[in-house]
């Protein structure tokens, strides 16, 4: 019998799937953290989907682990093979992880209060406030310088060159004033008739000439923004609008809104600091927990890859104190305690064969004590033989004349009792003297098919079925005396079946044992069964429950299998059945 390493692959499964599931919960915290960081959006399916995973996982994870207790429990309760080693390795396990993840909670946590303290300090919010300010102050010195400057006497007097020479005005204005960057007069008739400055700050349609002197509404375009002035200026019959245009920075606009953005956000950072440290501190626990769950999981998963060994050793060294010398353990090459396994497994073929070799010893030994005792026993049976024929040499030669009054029955009595003897000496001498098998490659089907055929014949009301998982099956064995064993156990079977109706069912297939491979042939009837107080007494030489037998039928078929190296047992089941199981080593191997 051998145990193999069922949960072997379950547990490199279980790996895989907890590695899985590591991949899935590390995609939720890099996700989770920065939605945490920005606001937890609410819509989205792709955001919704992760977390909803988000809480399902631990709890999911939170039911397995807790199964695994619950089973661990009653393993523990039951005292079951290894449950108190895989409880300890379990625990230290997961006080490891307990004892790294809290200083790693303390330095994160500390790390993120560090962090918000320096992020949302006063001077940060100064220097922001300060740069809004700055921006708008600068907006502002903008348009007062622009309007200060349009307004004053100095380009008032500028302007009286406006038809004499518009260059040389344009060049006192920007002298005077380097913040203009453009300037554009229009007629009566809006048509432009001079521009100069800045590219791109120049007019398409002109303002209504009825307008008020003063700022124009500000233009933005992609790149800029400009602040214009309106200026009308009349000078004899002629009517003229004047246009002076200020550049704004281009970036000014976009800092000015996203440092008012940012003065909200720090504003609401800053009023909610206290807040924002317990949700950093409620999502580092919420993500802590399945990682906590998960090691606790793959402890779960790593300690029956440590114990397995240990237990089959256990199961295995308590099935031999029970008698049992050939459970085997069945082990990965690569695993950590194989050289100990193969050294039990060696171990255990050595004791199997020794304790073999001891029985067959003890039983050849009872064999001789029979043998002795058969002796003396024959010596009964000499004394009727011997009184019998004085009697008959008396009666001749005292009474010759009715010699034939006892002479039929004295010679009947000896004719008796020298066949009896003659028979039980001839079946103990074939006992006592079984050859060394002579080994040759043999086609088990085909020894079994022949014996079967014979048995067919002289039993037509029971019928044979043979099968074979392998169409051949070659072994090397004395062909000879494996036709013994087969027509031993088909006779004994077959006087055990009805004369109709009974089945007798023979099959062959490969095993193997430990680190060595079998054939194993089983025969199989429906007959009566053998009296459980008898099994143990079955293979002992004469003990017989026919009243014709000399009981050594099975005896001999026991020292055969022996002789070839294999090794028979039975079971029996009374009122249905027995089944002999025979296995015999294989010298090659067969697909």
């Amino acid at each position: 019998m051998a145990i193999s390493s069922k949960k072997a692959g379950a547990s490199r499964s279980g790996l895989i799937s907890v590695f899985l599931i590591y991949i899935l919960l590390i995609i939720l915290i890099y996700y989770l953290t920065g939605e945490v960081l920005r606001g937890m959006p609410t819509s989205g399916a792709t955001g919704l989907i992760l977390i909803l995973a988000g809480m399902v996982l631990p709890l999911a994870l939170l039911v397995y682990v807790g199964i695994n207790v619950r089973k661990l429990v009653i393993d523990t309760r039951n005292g079951s093979p290894g449950a108190r080693f895989k409880t300890h390795l379990i625990l230290f396990f997961s006080l490891i992880v307990i004892m790294t993840s809290i200083p790693q909670a303390i330095v994160s946590m500390r790390f993120v209060n560090t962090a918000v303290n320096a992020w949302f300090a006063p001077e940060i919010g100064n220097a922001i406030n300060g740069g809004l300010n700055l921006s708008l102050a600068y907006y502002n010195d903008k348009i007062d310088t622009l309007v200060d400057f349009a307004e004053g006497p100095v380009f008032n007097n500028m302007l009286s060159d406006i038809e004499r020479s518009p260059q040389r005005m344009w060049t006192n204005i920007h002298n005077a004033n380097p913040g203009i960057d453009s300037i554009q007069i229009f007629n009566t008739d809006g048509e432009t008739i001079f521009f100069n400055g800045q590219n791109g700050t120049e007019l398409d349609i002109p303002p209504s000439l009825d307008g008020a002197n003063g700022l124009l509404p500000r233009e933005d375009r992609e790149t800029t923004s400009l602040l214009r002035y309106l200026q009308m200026y009349e000078t004899g019959s002629r009517k003229y609008s004047v246009i002076i245009s200020a550049l704004l920075p281009q970036n000014l606009d976009e800092t000015a809104r996203s440092l008012t953005e940012a003065r909200e956000v720090f504003l609401t950072f800053q009023k909610n600091q206290q807040d924002f440290s317990v949700l950093l501190l409620v999502f580092y626990t919420f993500l802590s927990i399945p990682l906590i769950l998960l090691s606790i999981l793959i402890s779960f998963l790593l300690s029956d890859e440590v114990i397995r060994p240990i237990v089959s050793l256990e199961a295995a060294t308590r099935r031999v104190s029970e008698g049992d010398y050939s459970y085997r353990i069945l082990t990965r090459s690569g695993d950590e305690l194989s050289n100990l396994t193969k050294s039990f497994n060696q171990m255990m073929s050595e004791l199997e064969n020794s304790r073999k070799k001891i029985l067959q010893t003890e039983k050849i030994t009872a064999w001789q004590e029979i043998a002795r005792q058969l002796a003396h026993e024959l010596r009964n049976p000499l004394t009727p033989i011997k009184l019998s024929s004085e009697r008959l040499l008396r009666k001749y030669k005292n009474d010759p004349e009715n010699l034939s009054s006892v002479l039929e029955p004295a010679i009947n009595n000896i004719i008796t009792e020298v066949n009896a003897l003659d028979n039980l000496l001839r079946e103990f001498r074939d006992f006592s003297r079984i050859p060394a098998p002579s080994l040759s490659m043999q086609n088990i089907s085909e020894i079994i098919n022949e014996t079967i055929d014979t048995y067919r014949m002289s039993y037509p009301g029971i019928k044979f079925k043979f099968s074979s998982e392998h169409e051949s099956i070659e072994l090397e064995v004395d062909p000879a005396q494996m036709k013994q064993v087969f027509s031993n156990l088909l006779k004994n079977a077959c006087e055990a079946l009805p004369p109709v109706d009974g089945l007798i069912s023979i099959q062959t297939d490969l095993v193997r044992k430990g680190n060595s491979s079998y054939c194993r042939i089983r025969v199989q009837d429906n007959g009566s069964g053998i009296d459980p107080e008898k099994q143990e007494q079955v293979f002992n030489p004469y003990f017989t429950t026919k009243t014709e037998g000399t009981g050594l039928g099975l005896p001999i078929v026991e020292r055969i299998i022996f002789d070839h190296k294999g090794q028979i047992w039975f079971e029996s089941d009374k009122g249905h059945g027995t089944t002999f199981f025979i296995d015999l080593p294989l010298e090659k191997k067969f697909g």
